[in-house]
């Protein structure tokens, strides 16, 4: 019994090792030299239109650059990105209001 189990313990542990040796894929964000930033996919591929990342929403233009301080026209709806690009919800932007799905829902 005894050495059963230390068997299972060693099998166990190697498949730990092993588990945590394959390396984990995730994008990236990459400064351009204009100093534009893009997020790099997985495949090599650039994010475009929307980006949601760790929580947060990102518009990204057709030539992969994210948008900051910027009205984003989709699907005929109007939304706003901060200066950090993320999507504002709930909140007043100039005279506007964009509700919980960061949507422009009416004028002051």
């Amino acid at each position: 019994m005894m050495k059963k189990r230390a068997c299972l313990t060693l099998l166990m542990t190697l498949s730990c090792l092993l588990l945590s040796a394959v390396p984990v894929m995730a994008g990236e964000w990459q400064e351009t030299d204009r100093g534009q930033w893009q997020y790099i996919q997985d495949d090599g591929t650039k994010a475009v239109g929307w980006l949601d990342l760790d929580g947060e929403r990102y518009w990204m233009d057709d030539k992969g650059n994210r948008k900051t301080n910027y009205w984003v026209r989709d699907d005929g709806e109007w939304y706003y990105v901060d200066d950090d690009g993320h999507l504002v919800t709930d909140s007043w932007v100039d005279n506007y209001y964009v509700n919980n799905d960061g949507m422009m829902t009416k004028k002051r």
